[in-house]
């Protein structure tokens, strides 16, 4: 896990940033899970932007709690930026927020234009601040080895190069892989021969594939990936992880849209590839952020409904979710 969590230390603030979108969901997890263990039982999400009104965080801070219990307030800022009013905000937050109140901040990569800015020196000051770098593709077969030892398992050099080259830099894919191989019980050491087995495995390659389908207005095909998932033993906090990672990148450049940037200029600030921006900007085309409010109020679900903190049925609701990114005419209509 993140160095900056192992601490035993827990902190009334948290900043999160940077450029893998794995590793900070992680962090969050990690946090929420220490938290919890705290009694911080209760949690308010909040997404903005440079023209958010910020009063919701305010009435959220002051409104007592039904069971007296502590509150984690995550504040979701995708493009780094909160404006003046947010940037006045931060501050004020900053100094109200008492023992019973966790504060955490999570945005993507920071330009040095925000870094330099009053409002990330003075919450960085303040705050245990966890930057999620980017894992370059010369890096990446470190990062696996590390996580295989993490889970008491080492792997063969034929095994790592093989490895590496089936998951091409992707964080969600390797770290897919990593929990396939552990549930195929390997004593120790990850041979050639169970990477062929489980990375190269086709079943792996259609999250992806699903996520694409969906976004494309697919259904038949989003449906048939979906069934073909859940028979071949899928679990469904693996396929919800890239959903989640795709939603993410998705509601980020319709934020950003909503700004005023083009369609085009959001995509490739958010990098996304050139064979993947005429899927992505004719899904773009489709919504607004409006909607993709709506589609994340639905994952929330979905993650609420996997940890046993709702009611329901997971594959269900990931149906639903689905449903919802494969139709998005049936909302924005």
């Amino acid at each position: 896990m993140i160095k900056q969590i192992e601490e035993k230390e827990f902190h009334q603030m948290y900043l999160i940033h940077g450029a893998e979108d794995l590793l900070i969901l992680e962090a969050q997890d990690e946090i929420r899970s220490n938290a919890y263990n705290l009694g911080f039982t209760e949690r308010s999400r909040f997404y903005f932007d440079a023209r958010s009104n910020w009063d919701g965080v305010f009435a959220e801070l002051k409104s007592p709690s039904l069971f007296a219990e502590k509150k984690i307030i995550e504040i979701n800022l995708p493009l780094g930026r909160p404006g003046k009013t947010g940037s006045v905000a931060l501050l004020e937050l900053m100094e109200i927020i008492t023992d019973d109140h966790l504060l955490i901040l999570i945005c993507g990569k920071l330009e040095k234009s925000v870094t330099n800015t009053k409002w990330f020196k003075a919450f960085s000051a303040r705050a245990q601040v966890i930057e999620c770098k980017k894992v370059y593709p010369s890096q990446m077969g470190g990062w696996i080895s590390r996580r295989l030892r993490d889970k008491g398992l080492s792997i063969d050099k034929d095994a790592l190069a093989m490895f590496v080259a089936l998951t091409e830099g992707n964080l969600f894919a390797a770290m897919q892989s990593i929990d396939r191989l552990m549930l195929m019980g390997i004593d120790q050491r990850v041979s050639l021969e169970d990477v062929n087995d489980c990375v190269a495995d086709g079943a792996h390659f259609d999250l992806f594939q699903l996520t694409d389908a969906a976004i494309s207005s697919n259904s038949t095909r989003t449906f048939n990936i979906f069934k073909r998932l859940q028979k071949e033993g899928m679990q469904p906090f693996e396929v919800m992880r890239v959903i989640n990672w795709e939603i993410k990148n998705l509601f980020s450049m319709s934020l950003d849209i909503s700004c005023g940037n083009s369609i085009k200029q959001s995509m490739n600030r958010a990098k996304i590839w050139q064979s993947k921006q005429q899927l992505i900007g004719n899904f773009l085309n489709q919504v607004n952020h409006q909607y993709m409010e709506s589609i994340l109020g639905q994952a929330c679900s979905v993650d609420k409904v996997i940890k046993g903190a709702a009611a329901g049925n997971s594959w269900d609701e990931i149906g639903r979710l689905l449903y919802m990114i494969a139709n998005p005419m049936r909302k924005t209509a």
